[in-house]
């Protein structure tokens, strides 16, 4: 089945996607080990009664180089006014991608808010295309969601090497290694609902008191720039 084809029968009215034939995830416990190559998608679906079909967050899943973004770039289609969000378009500059691991909060934070405000427009689909391997990374999207009046639906590629970190280290374009990919597969949570989510907690590791926030990469380049500029124009 086309994933637009799948992705559009929820607007002409839901149906339980394991109606269809889909086998239903049991809860608990599962790891990447346990996935099927050929897993369809998508994994859940949440829908609020009330809330307008075709208001929709689409929270993509999957390790660097999986094939996330692609599948991403088809969904979007689907919708009137979608868009495709990630935290790694924060570290997108003129010259390239560059990855700072001090700025990921702001990153993300940032991300967040950009998101907030497409479902305040009104925007559909809302597509976050980060890797989402734990539940808490997905909580404030879907906060947003059920406050704005969006339905919430998880998506993973269907990619034969989604598991495979030597074929995902050859096909990620941010050069993530090996080992760290492994690393992700051990720990990707699934199944995935909104309960689970709405349930799940930042871990007190990545729940430090923030440092004071660092001055953006972004803008240090036009601080000087003006900087000079003013000094010069002085003298």
């Amino acid at each position: 089945m086309a994933v637009d084809d799948f992705y559009q029968g929820y607007f002409d009215g839901y149906r339980d996607p394991y109606d269809s034939g889909y086998e239903r995830p049991q809860h608990g416990g599962q790891t990447c080990s346990d996935w099927s190559p050929n897993a369809e998608v998508p994994q859940h679906y949440h829908r609020e009664s009330g809330y307008r079909d075709d208001f929709l967050l689409i929270l993509m899943r999957g390790a660097p180089g999986s094939g996330k973004s692609t599948l991403a770039t088809q969904l979007l289609s689907s919708g009137p006014s979608g868009l495709i969000l990630s935290t790694d378009d924060y570290f997108f500059r003129e010259d390239g991608y560059h990855y700072d691991p001090r700025f990921l909060g702001q990153a993300h934070d940032w991300n967040h808010n950009r998101a907030r405000e497409a479902m305040c427009e009104g925007r559909s689909p809302v597509i976050i295309d980060n890797t989402n391997i734990h539940a808490w990374e997905m909580k404030p999207y879907v906060e947003t969601a059920l406050e704005t009046g969006y339905n919430v639906c998880f998506y993973e590629p269907e990619t034969s090497w989604k598991c495979d970190p030597i074929e995902l280290e050859r096909r990620n374009t941010h050069g993530v290694p090996r080992d760290k990919i492994a690393k992700m597969l051990e720990c990707f949570e699934a199944p995935m609902t909104v309960d689970i989510v709405l349930n799940s907690c930042k871990p007190p590791h990545k729940s430090p008191d923030r440092p004071p926030r660092q001055q953006d990469p972004r803008w240090t380049r036009f601080f000087f720039f003006f900087f000079f500029l003013f000094e010069g124009g002085g003298s």
